[in-house]
């Protein structure tokens, strides 16, 4: 300690040999300090070659922001265009259906004006013609009127009202129709008001199952 220095251990990758190395204090202190200084002092340096590509990407994202932004809004004008066609479209179609019905109502008009000078046949011949009439401007427009007249009843068109005994038609077939049934677009406006023909008697296993247990309780008597 004469020199105000401390001995440090030194050992080399050979475990074998060991060597004592003094340094001095003051000196160590001063290269430390030099090197802090440097490190703080010395400006960051950024590549000319990143910058570039820094600015190309954010060049890219802008042109991306425009894009998405210029899309968002084309499809928002697209979206209150087709809402205003869809109305337009609405109110020109119901437009048209009044104008269609517009000589009908004409005819009707007619035809109560001369009820009172028309004899009974000629009335019923006019009414009949604008009922046709009538008819035809709806089917123009989509309605369905059916008749099922002799089908085979089905729950989801006909909604039945009366069974029908006395008939030839084999169960289950309507016999006669009280009102028609009306369709629009393939969908189902009203039913056709129907009456089916029912099981005769003895026929059927409804029947069969009351006829064996009329026999049972007969034998047991």
């Amino acid at each position: 300690m004469a020199d105000q220095s401390d001995n440090f251990l030194q050992i080399d990758d050979d475990p074998e040999v060991i060597e004592f190395e003094v340094i001095e204090d003051g000196a160590e202190q001063d290269s430390v300090e030099a090197q802090s200084v440097s490190s703080d002092d010395e400006p960051i340096v950024i590549d000319d070659d990143v910058s570039a590509d820094v600015e190309k990407f954010q060049k890219e994202v802008d042109h991306l922001r425009e894009m998405y932004l210029r899309k968002l809004a084309e499809f928002d004008n697209f979206r209150k265009r087709t809402e205003r066609e869809n109305a337009e479209r609405a109110k020109l179609a119901g437009l048209e259906v009044v104008q269609d019905l517009i000589p009908v109502i004409d005819n009707l008009h007619r035809a109560l004006e001369h009820s009172a000078e028309s004899s009974r046949e000629a009335l019923a011949e006019g009414v009949e013609m604008i009922s046709k009439q009538l008819i035809d401007v709806l089917e123009r427009r989509g309605l369905e009127i059916f008749d099922p007249t002799g089908e085979v009843f089905d729950p989801e068109s006909h909604e039945a009202i009366q069974r029908v005994e006395d008939s030839d038609l084999p169960p289950g077939t309507i016999a006669w129709v009280l009102v028609k049934g009306f369709r629009f677009g393939g969908r189902l406006l009203r039913p056709a008001m129907v009456g089916v023909v029912a099981e005769k008697p003895g026929r059927g296993p409804a029947a069969e199952t009351v006829g064996e247990a009329e026999s049972g309780e007969g034998n047991g008597s």
